[in-house]
């Protein structure tokens, strides 16, 4: 399971996932009071990504992830500068704007486990379970269902003891 305090880009991929299912995102739209929201996120992403968070962990990170997006549009309209430079300002920019704009994501998680991992499987290559980078060997449907549906490795446990 992948324990730690900081949001790697692994982890904010399966935020990203269990965000763009159609029945998170409806329901998202549609309440105020949504912790309950967040708790179901955060054991879907346990359970399908093997990554431990608590529902005020993910409700910050989503609140983060749609202030970083207004942050870098507002930059964005205000430079004027290319619609490309706009990762620049924040990264996973796209996927954001496409779960908040409801663009391209029919299948909700599935498109944007795509989405995500799509340019790891153009590229070559893919994060092995073992946390290895090598070369993609198979088909790429064989790929694509291992790479949107597996979880990262196990982390070691860590245990603490009382010193005293």
């Amino acid at each position: 399971l992948s324990v730690g305090p900081g949001w790697t880009s692994a982890r904010v991929k399966a935020l990203l996932c269990v965000w763009a299912d159609r029945n998170i995102l409806e329901r998202l739209k549609s309440t105020l009071r949504n912790k309950s929201i967040f708790q179901e996120m955060a054991r879907q992403m346990q359970r399908q990504y093997g990554v431990i968070r608590d529902w005020r962990q993910c409700r910050t990170k989503y609140k983060n992830l749609k202030y970083d997006y207004k942050i870098a549009k507002s930059a964005h309209a205000a430079g004027g500068s290319s619609a490309g430079s706009l990762g620049k300002y924040m990264k996973f920019f796209d996927e954001v704007e496409a779960i908040l704009l409801d663009k391209g994501l029919e299948n909700g998680s599935m498109e944007m486990q795509k989405r995500l991992y799509d340019g790891e499987l153009k590229a070559g290559r893919l994060q092995t379970p073992a946390g290895h980078t090598g070369q993609i060997t198979g088909s790429e449907s064989e790929i694509n269902s291992v790479c949107s549906v597996a979880p990262p490795a196990p982390s070691p446990q860590v245990t603490y003891t009382d010193l005293t």
